[in-house]
């Protein structure tokens, strides 16, 4: 198997990665596989809290990047991988485990996709996903309450207090250096064509270096 295309997608929470990643997913089928940094959290106990005692699950250190990067090369290679599903606060929920199959095309979608220098310099392309900051806090919050089990009272601190500084530090320097910057405040369908269009793009320029 030829190596794929990697492509990265980061921008803040509630900006639209995982919409896009699912539009990717559904329109591409079986030529693309996509990896999430959501199923890489490491567990609640080796989560830093912060000056409040509140766990800081937007840091960088959060997540298991070594099994990432592990599983990201994996596939890289040839080799499916078996991953965990993260369950947030769903913790007596059944463990739901997904088989991520080798193809064309890898997604490796996150907060810190760009952050992670040994994920980020494995990608052919970039793409930020950005999203006024009020419309993505309402995502935000109702995805943690509807989905995930979190209170809203913790998710708007999050938000407040982590969210916004991982934004700054971790998230928002990389949006020059990526090719594709998908403005995402209003529901349409222009972006996902638009993004569409741009992996043709980049995949055909890829296979044909390929020869």
């Amino acid at each position: 198997m030829t190596k794929p295309l990697l492509i990265g997608i980061s921008g803040i929470s509630g900006s639209g990665k995982s919409y896009y990643l699912d539009q990717i997913k559904n329109h591409f089928k079986t030529m693309v596989t996509a990896i999430s940094f959501d199923d890489y959290y490491r567990p609640i106990s080796e989560q830093k809290p912060d000056e409040n005692g509140m766990l800081n699950f937007d840091l960088p250190d959060s997540v298991d990047h070594e099994k990432l990067l592990l599983d990201l090369h994996q596939l890289i290679s040839g080799h499916p991988v078996v991953i965990q599903k993260y369950r947030f606060e769903n913790f007596e929920a059944p463990q739901e485990t997904e088989i991520l199959a080798p193809a064309q095309i890898v997604v490796v979608e996150g907060l810190f996709t760009f952050e992670i220098e040994a994920c980020n310099s494995l990608l052919n392309h970039r793409v930020f996903v950005e999203s006024d900051a009020e419309i993505a806090l309402e995502r935000r919050l109702r995805r943690d309450t509807q989905e995930r089990g979190i209170p809203a009272d913790r998710s708007i601190y999050q938000w407040k207090y982590h969210v916004t500084s991982a934004w700054e530090k971790y998230i928002l320097p990389h949006r020059d250096t990526c090719d594709l910057i998908l403005e995402n405040s209003t529901e349409g369908t222009g972006n996902s064509i638009l993004l569409f269009e741009k992996i043709d793009s980049w995949l055909d320029s890829f296979l044909k270096n390929q020869l």
